[in-house]
């Protein structure tokens, strides 16, 4: 196809030959030498398969040809130039759509209390914040940024960084008895479901020597923390989130503490939008610190 066999580069050779009228102008501006701006001109003469330019005693001047392609061309260029315009400033902007993922406790019982100060600043923002604890693809865009409570396998596409820990303590309902950590194994205990036998949490559960199974399990550490509201039983349960719910510390201070790490695509990272967005991230659990680790009230 002939639009295949043309050389789109050289539109703008062509429009520059045209208002120079000279090779040797044409080739200063392109910083080519003379012989590259001719032997271009010819390839485009011979994939058109017409003359465009003819050589006179002022100058190369544009045959009728010549001057119905360079019209369009002109105009091509332009609609070129506005594209990458358009581009280079959607890329400045802090608009549009940031998907980030993460548990959904990390969104519901802490960020969202945070995100006014972000959409205040930046009201042209759209954020999608899907609750999600598996590996989402970022390849395949199904999310910008992840929140991760563990140290992520390595991927030479994510930028990773390690920007707090959580810590995790065991609790009781409000009006719990005081107990020692020799009475813990005999109480009724909440846990995680068996899908999540891996994590810190459960393996510091079984190693506690529990008497008798859990009483109740649950991959929704919500539900985890509103039976333990409840009096159904002791929980081991995020700090931040279950002294916000009012409930009773029995342990002195965090005994499981997990890494959190925030995950971003590097090419999003030339996006203004998406780097407003993660070191908003970065800032906030850098001013939470104390408070995500268990170690502030």
């Amino acid at each position: 196809m002939l639009a295949h066999a043309f050389d789109w580069n050289d539109i703008r050779l062509l429009l520059i030959l045209q208002r120079e009228g000279s090779l040797r102008a044409t080739a200063r501006i392109l910083r080519v030498d003379v012989s590259t701006i001719s032997r271009r001109l010819s390839a485009a003469e011979t994939t058109l398969q017409t003359r465009l330019f003819i050589r006179t005693p002022s100058g190369y001047q544009a045959t009728a040809a010549g001057l119905t392609f360079l019209a369009s061309a002109q105009g091509i260029s332009g609609h070129i130039q506005q594209m990458l315009e358009n581009t280079q400033n959607s890329a400045a902007s802090i608009s549009g759509t940031v998907r980030i993922t993460a548990v959904d406790c990390l969104f519901s019982l802490w960020l969202v209390k945070h995100l006014p100060s972000l959409t205040q600043e930046h009201p042209q923002l759209n954020l999608q914040l899907l609750n999600d604890n598996r590996d989402l693809s970022f390849s395949q865009s199904e999310a910008d940024i992840a929140i991760r409570l563990a140290r992520p396998e390595g991927d030479a596409a994510l930028f990773m960084r390690k920007v707090g820990e959580m810590g995790w303590a065991v609790y009781g309902h409000a009006e719990q008895a005081p107990l020692t950590p020799a009475e813990w194994p005999q109480q009724a205990w909440l846990s995680y479901t068996e899908d999540l036998a891996h994590v810190p949490e459960m393996r510091w559960l079984q190693q506690l020597g529990l008497t008798a199974p859990a009483l109740l399990q649950s991959s929704h550490l919500e539900t985890l923390i509103q039976a333990c509201k409840h009096g159904v039983g002791l929980a081991l349960l995020p700090c931040m989130l279950a002294d916000n719910a009012g409930l009773k510390q029995l342990s002195a201070g965090p005994v499981v503490f997990r890494e959190i790490w925030l995950l971003s695509h590097r090419q999003t990272a030339q996006l203004a939008r998406f780097a407003a967005v993660y070191q908003w991230l970065v800032a906030q659990f850098a001013e939470h610190a104390e408070l995500l680790r268990g170690l502030r009230r």
